[in-house]
């Protein structure tokens, strides 16, 4: 096939993808589906049915589980689609995909992969040993909800996911891990995996875990401490509380910080985003990076610009 004829199929699986965008746009707006109208969610016109058939689920559940089904359908066709425009672009390229293929499964069935990978962490633990440190402090479990337990566990997998792909990486660890936190995160693809790449996850509180020769360089951050933090030093370990909801549990953070005896500090919010009220209660993940921007840029109005 020439390679005119290659373009015109790659543009035209491209315009095919802007349609059903579209029209995915107008379903997820509330349009109604032949499937909705072919089936109704109940018939309250005839007798009353059996009890034991009757569903489960409200009317409003029944919809969510209707628009949630049609979400992943469009997210798998979208999928498809990225896979064909991509091989298209390919073909066009002129590239020989079997033989790549080939030589991948090649390389895999070698290990080559995994070393490559392996000696890449290798030399970024290194790196890691010249920067900061951070924890998350989970000891708070007991006084959140599921709902924010589970949306914990998610910032400590953004944590983690900012880290890895950060060219200055730092050792970062979450402390007093249990119960349903342990449990979202385990439920985590490749969690097993965190430990290799400067990711530690203990049940140990956090004066336990770290040793009694570094509680002078643990610096707790919340924004009711005094102090501002002026900038980071690399030997000191940055603690960040696992509080979801932070005018709920106010001051929470600056009274574990006081009962474990550890010195407190606050981003200098008030010094650089004096206008933008609604900055100065952040998320954990927000926090951490906002630390890793600014340690690679030391400039403290970027660093918080770019939560």
């Amino acid at each position: 096939m020439c390679g005119t004829g290659l373009a015109e199929q790659w543009n035209d699986i491209r315009r095919r993808d802007l349609m059903d965008k579209e029209q995915d746009k107008q379903q997820l707006d509330g349009s109604p589906s032949c499937a909705d109208e072919e089936q109704p969610i109940a018939d309250e016109g005839n007798a009353s049915p059996d009890v034991s058939q009757l569903p489960t689920m409200s009317k409003n559940q029944m919809k969510k589980k209707r628009r949630l089904e049609k979400k992943m359908e469009i997210k798998k066709r979208r999928k498809q689609q990225e896979r064909e425009a991509r091989h298209a672009k390919a073909i066009a390229e002129g590239r020989d995909l079997d033989e790549e293929r080939r030589q991948q499964a090649i390389r895999t069935a070698a290990g080559d992969s995994k070393r490559r990978k392996a000696a890449v962490w290798a030399e970024r633990m290194e790196q890691a040993n010249k920067n900061f440190q951070v924890a998350v402090d989970c000891a708070y479990d007991s006084q959140l909800t599921a709902k924010e337990i589970n949306s914990l566990a998610s910032q400590i997998r953004y944590c983690y996911a900012v880290n890895r792909r950060s060219s200055a990486p730092c050792f970062l660890a979450a402390t007093s891990v249990a119960g349903l936190t342990l449990e979202h995160l385990q439920n985590e693809a490749g969690f097993a995996e965190w430990t290799s790449r400067a990711f530690t996850s203990t049940d140990k509180d956090l004066t336990a875990y770290y040793p009694k020769g570094r509680h002078a360089d643990l610096i707790y951050l919340t924004r009711d401490a005094e102090s501002v933090l002026d900038t980071l030093e690399a030997d000191k370990i940055y603690i960040i509380g696992g509080i979801v909801d932070r005018n709920r549990l106010k001051k929470a953070a600056l009274a574990r910080a006081e009962e474990l005896q550890i010195s407190t500090a606050r981003l200098p919010i008030d010094t650089y985003l004096q206008k933008m009220e609604s900055t100065r209660v952040l998320t954990c993940n927000h926090v951490f990076g906002i630390l890793m921007h600014y340690r690679e840029h030391r400039d403290w109005e970027k660093a918080l610009c770019s939560r």
